[in-house]
């Protein structure tokens, strides 16, 4: 069942106003937005009933809760500012300026860029340029925690020089007015004068003067005050009046007390020698100092008398205007050798350039018709002579040249014969390796090896020598014991020489001995393996190596290894059930499979397991007063303090495959096995 209910619909009718009443209301209906507009930023501009639920930002710090003192926000960092300072003319070199970093913010790295594509990441660099000019310099700093800022300075180093610069150079060292250099002018006064050749030729008034250097001097001197010309000394000079030449020579007292269309064009040097700059001022600041050889060129080119002027030439001075000046470092050839320049041909000499001032090309002549534009050659002379050396240096504006007489002299070469070898001595088969150590360039060599009980060969050549060669640097096994004499004959073409070292070399039978007996040696003595003592084994695993004077070897498997003793030397040995450990001597030759190796020091070895080893080791202790056990196969043959000499021959492994022989300076200890000792006591 559904009810429903009606409602009678009426229209709703506002009661009409008198057009009378309406103003009232839409001005209190706009006194009524005005004030909204006010409350809410409606009014003025473009505001919004949003701004009114914006939130609001407070400048004071976050407090927290609870009363704690600690803000809720860490303190920002400061901000970082890349700032420095540039100061030309480090240690008095122009081009040289000190960099001092300013910036703030706590940086932490710098990167330098000069302008000129170089660069540095010091905080405080010195950076010298090569040249002149306007350079842009930009400093980039880099904060701990990612921060980057950079700031550039234009033109740090400003080398431009102002139209006229006040000049004052005073040195002891020469100088020169140079050539082509001139004063032109009218002379204003009738008691005008110049002196040339000692003789008085007058400058009457209205006469149109120039005086022009001929040539650079050296002692001249140029003097002017207040538009008065009161000095003009040049040694080569010429005399122009009126266009025509009047007169050429040595110019001496100059009176010219007044002139008008003045011009003076002057070019004045300090010649490059080594000597002090007491000081050199520009504009009242000092750039030069002190010792040195720089070029230093001022120039001026002025068209005023007013301009006060002293130029003197030797010892160099300048003080007046100049329109420009330059200071580079003097050119002076120069070189040396680092090879001896008298020998015999062919001699081989390396020169080295020494030249100052920067060149940039060289021109060498070796005086034998040859040279060469390296920089630092090296040069054969192939025939006997005395040769004169000629180096010309060039740069952009400057040439110098120096010749040093007899600088190379090569005398005939004089051949004189000699060799060594290595091992001297050792058991059948024996390979000995012989080197040609003859001077004075042989281009042939012969060999003779011979038994030293055979020497008839060497008188009648009846009987046949053991070997002969002709290699430079020949390789040969002896294969019968005794002791051999070498003779060496060299040959070139300017003669010959000859040398027989006689009892040379010494074969001997095989040394190695099974070792018999145990022994053990503990002593206060110091010890050494004596010269020519070796051993041998077979390399039967691997990896095996050895290190030689910090060259490392790899030793194949199956490998013969000999090493011998060159000198008498302490070291250390290590063998562990045929496995050696440690071979530690400082002089030893090692050979494998009969070639020599290498010579030195072994510093290291390792070998996991060995076969036939053959000992010829001998091991001896100087007579020295010290406590000393020593059994053999287990019985006590020293056990107190003595003084005795021991030689151990044919150390070796024992049955277990061990030895230790461990040394030091006061202490030797040897564990393992001989064929025989022999001892002696020293009474007193």
């Amino acid at each position: 069942m559904k009810l429903k209910i009606s409602i009678p619909k009426k229209k709703l009718r506002l009661p009409r106003l008198k057009k009378q009443a309406r103003i009232p209301i839409l001005i209190a209906i706009c006194v009524i937005l005005v004030a909204l507009g006010l409350l809410f930023h409606i009014l003025p501009g473009p505001g919004s009933l949003a701004h009114f639920f914006e939130a609001k930002t407070s400048t004071e710090s976050l407090q927290s809760v609870g009363g704690a003192t600690t803000g809720l926000a860490e303190p920002l960092a400061p901000p970082l500012i890349a700032d420095f300072l540039a100061s030309p003319g480090y240690q008095s070199n122009p081009l040289s300026v000190q960099f001092f970093d300013m910036s703030r913010g706590s940086p932490g790295a710098w990167q330098w860029d000069f302008g000129d594509n170089s660069s540095s990441s010091l905080q405080y660099p010195v950076h010298e340029y090569a040249s002149g000019g306007l350079y842009n310099v930009a400093l980039t700093v880099t904060r701990q925690d990612g921060a980057r800022e950079t700031v550039t300075v234009d033109d740090v180093l400003d080398t431009r020089q102002a139209t006229e610069s006040q000049v004052l150079l005073d040195t002891i060292r020469n100088g020169a007015i140079k050539k082509g250099s001139y004063l032109s002018f009218i002379s204003d006064d009738s008691n005008s004068s110049v002196t040339v050749n000692g003789a008085r030729i007058a400058l009457p008034a209205g006469s149109l003067v120039k005086i022009r250097a001929g040539s650079d001097s050296t002692t001249g001197t140029v003097s002017l005050r207040g538009g008065n010309i009161l000095g003009c000394s040049l040694a080569d000079a010429t005399l122009f009046v009126n266009g025509t030449q009047v007169a050429k020579g040595s110019f001496g007292n100059c009176n010219i007390p007044s002139v008008r269309q003045y011009h003076a064009n002057l070019t004045f040097s300090v010649e490059p020698t080594y000597g002090e700059v007491r000081q050199l001022l520009i504009n009242g600041g000092k750039i030069l100092a002190g010792p040195g050889n720089n070029y230093i060129v001022i120039s001026d080119d002025t068209y005023s008398p007013g301009n006060d002027l002293t130029v003197v030439a030797g010892p160099a001075y300048y003080e007046g205007t100049a329109s420009g000046y330059s200071i580079s470092p003097a050119l002076i050839a120069g070189f040396t050798t680092i090879s001896p320049t008298e020998g015999p041909a062919p001699l081989n000499v390396s020169f080295i350039d020494q030249s100052a001032g920067a060149p940039v090309s060289w021109s060498w002549d070796f005086g034998d018709g040859t040279g060469s534009r390296d920089k630092n050659p090296t040069h054969l002379y192939a025939s006997p002579g005395t040769y004169d050396v000629s180096l010309t240096v060039n740069t952009a504006d400057q040439t110098d040249t120096t010749t040093v007489q007899s600088e190379v002299i090569a005398t005939p070469p004089r051949v004189v014969a000699n060799f060594t070898a290595r091992p001297l001595t050792g058991p059948v088969p024996f390979t000995v390796r012989f080197t040609d150590q003859s001077t004075g360039f042989p281009t042939s060599w012969s060999w003779t090896f011979q038994e030293a009980w055979n020497i008839s060969f060497l008188s009648s050549g009846t009987s046949s020598p053991f070997a002969v060669s002709t290699d430079q640097n020949p390789v040969i096994t002896f294969t019968d014991p005794g002791t051999y004499n070498v003779w060496l004959t060299v040959n070139n073409a300017y003669g010959s020489s000859d040398i027989v070292k006689n009892g040379y070399i010494v074969a001997t039978p095989s040394p190695y001995k099974i070792p018999t007996n145990d022994i053990l040696v503990q002593t206060g003595k110091p010890g050494y393996l004596e010269q020519n003592s070796s051993a041998q084994f077979v390399v039967s695993d691997t990896p095996a190596a050895i290190t030689i004077n910090g060259t490392y070897h790899d030793l194949p498997k199956g490998a013969v290894v000999r090493m011998v003793a060159d000198s008498n030397q302490p070291g250390d040995i290590t063998i562990d059930h045929n496995k050696i450990l440690k071979f530690a001597f400082p002089d030893m030759e090692v050979y494998v499979n009969g070639e020599l190796l290498d010579e030195g020091s072994i510093d290291s070895i390792y070998i996991p397991f060995m076969t036939q080893f053959q000992t010829g080791l001998s091991y001896y202790f100087a007579p020295a007063s010290a406590q000393t056990l020593e059994t053999i196969n287990g019985q006590k043959y020293l056990a107190s303090l003595d003084n005795a000499w021991i030689r151990i021959d044919n150390l070796g492994i024992n049955s277990q495959g061990t030895l230790s022989l461990i040394s030091a300076t006061n202490s030797t200890s040897i564990e393992g096995t001989m064929n025989q000792t022999v001892q002696d006591w020293i009474l007193g």
